[in-house]
């Protein structure tokens, strides 16, 4: 500190200590819109202008002779006491902010510039600070950050949820980011099922405990979701231990707000964020909550749809397949026995729900090339001729030719095209091997021959399980992938 301004400042406490503040002085204090204030060396206020009575709402002698831990706010009580510490050791600090507590509790955000008070001695005296009451500003600013991120989720989940037609994926991201990008202690969302009357919560972030899972849902019109799933309109309460609507699933909540998720006049569930703390929510977050269920709606409403669709596909593809398996009776079941093979083996290797369900359609539909191959040679009770054999060998290109066109089948038809590929390279139609094949043929191979050899075909009987899996150790690195018939073998060893 300079010494004009060191003297400047010694002076002026000489006016308050000795009750002599000048004329100006005192209309300046007077009529400042900022707090003057003086805390001395152990932290407790000494001096206050008008100007704090009026946004503290506290009477100036209720503060003097209090510490200035009495008046901060919890959260900004590190920054105080580290300025605090600061200048006891002779230093100034920078300009910062500050929350403090009016006297009924209310928040006031400050933005304080403070100096080191020292006697001639250059002894530490006190500290003389000035504050400009920022709360307007502040809360200006929190509302526009709080918009920002607001508007950003809803981009970011009309982008995205667009793009899920996985139900129960879709239903976490819904949650996920609600709870992520706005900050809400918990999110979830509940659809309804109207043959039980009843509201299911089908996704949670973060997930409920074990204890509460079991009851996860509610008669339509119990608690706050519930009166919102049979009413349609949103709720917001911001004192749960008031609200006579409220059921207890997390026990630290205390706000709650939620919005029902509507498809024209349908109503088909809720979403409900929840805070633990009390008047958390207000109209702006009822606003913000509903323009994100009625995206989240269509898309649920899509996913339905698609899942619809994709079922009454795969009927289809049933019916078709049970058409194909009618000509032969040796192999009626086949096509499923081999599907639900597949499916155990892929989610034993871990494999991506997209190969996942290409090997749905692709366990179905395998030996759909079979159709276009006479009943003669299909049927035939004796072995093949060597040119009967070259025409059976086709069936796989005629599967992959029927299907290719249809974009849904295009993974399909690129596994039926390879089932019959050799992991050694001896296979056909183009000899591929090892990894060349596609993971999903050298799963459907080992499924494939593991249903033939345990059924009776028109040539044999069936063999023992204890055979067949004899045979496919023996062919582990020639015609079978090993990975793919060690995985087998874990799922035929758990049954």
């Amino acid at each position: 500190m300079g010494k004009t301004k060191e003297k400047g400042v010694r002076k002026l406490i000489d006016f308050f200590k000795e009750g002599t503040v000048s004329h100006y002085h005192k209309i300046f204090f007077k009529n400042i819109n900022a707090v003057i204030y003086i805390h001395d060396q152990k932290g407790r206020i000494i001096y206050l202008n008008e100007f704090a009575e009026r946004i503290s709402h506290y009477k100036i002698e209720e503060l003097l002779g209090k510490h200035f831990k009495k008046i901060v706010a919890p959260e900004s009580l590190p920054v105080a006491y580290h300025a605090f510490r600061t200048q006891l050791s002779g230093k100034n600090v920078k300009p910062f902010e500050l929350t403090v507590l009016d006297k009924n509790g209310q928040r006031i955000h400050l933005k304080t510039t403070e100096t080191v008070i020292l006697d001639r001695s250059g002894k530490v005296n006190g500290v003389l600070g000035i504050a400009t009451d920022i709360t307007e500003h502040k809360e200006l600013t929190q509302r526009l950050s709080k918009m920002v991120k607001e508007l950003n989720l809803l981009h970011i989940i009309g982008q995205e949820l667009s793009a899920i037609l996985d139900i129960d994926l879709l239903l976490y991201r819904i949650v996920k980011h609600l709870k992520e990008t706005l900050g809400y202690e918990r999110a979830a969302v509940g659809l309804i099922d109207l043959q039980r009357n009843e509201l299911i919560i089908r996704a949670a972030e973060p997930r409920y405990p074990r204890s509460v899972m079991a009851r996860l849902k509610v008669k339509l019109g119990e608690g706050i979701t519930g009166y919102v799933a049979k009413t349609g309109k949103p709720y917001l309460c911001n004192d749960v231990s008031k609200d006579p609507h409220y059921i207890i699933f997390d026990k630290n909540t205390k706000s709650e707000v939620a919005v029902p998720l509507k498809v024209g006049d349908k109503i088909i569930g809720v979403i409900n964020i929840e805070s633990y703390h009390e008047d958390t929510f207000d109209e702006d977050d009822v606003q913000t909550l509903t323009l994100i269920a009625n995206q989240a709606a269509i898309a649920i409403e899509n996913s339905r749809l698609y899942n619809s669709l994709k079922q009454s596909y795969l009927d289809s593809i049933k019916t078709l397949v049970s058409a194909i398996e009618a000509k032969d009776h040796y192999t009626y079941g086949h096509s499923e026995r081999v599907r639900k093979y597949a499916l155990q083996i892929a989610r034993e290797l871990k494999l991506s729900p997209q190969q996942i369900e290409e090997l749905n359609y692709a366990g179905y539909l395998h030996d759909i090339g079979k159709i276009g191959i006479n009943d003669r040679i299909l049927t035939k009770p004796e072995s093949l001729t060597p040119s009967e054999y070259e025409v059976i060998k086709k069936h796989p290109s005629i599967g992959h030719n029927i299907l290719r066109s249809a974009h849904h089948l295009a993974g399909a038809s690129q596994i039926i095209k390879y089932e019959h590929e050799r992991y050694d390279g001896t296979g056909y139609p183009n000899g591929l091997k090892d990894g060349e094949i596609p993971i999903g043929a050298r799963i459907i191979a080992v499924a494939d021959a593991y249903d033939a050899m345990t059924t009776d075909r028109p040539y044999r009987q069936a063999l023992s399980k204890k055979e067949a899996i004899k045979r496919l150790k023996e062919n582990m690195g020639t015609q079978f992938d090993p990975k793919v018939v060690r995985a087998f073998l874990k799922i035929i060893k758990r049954k």
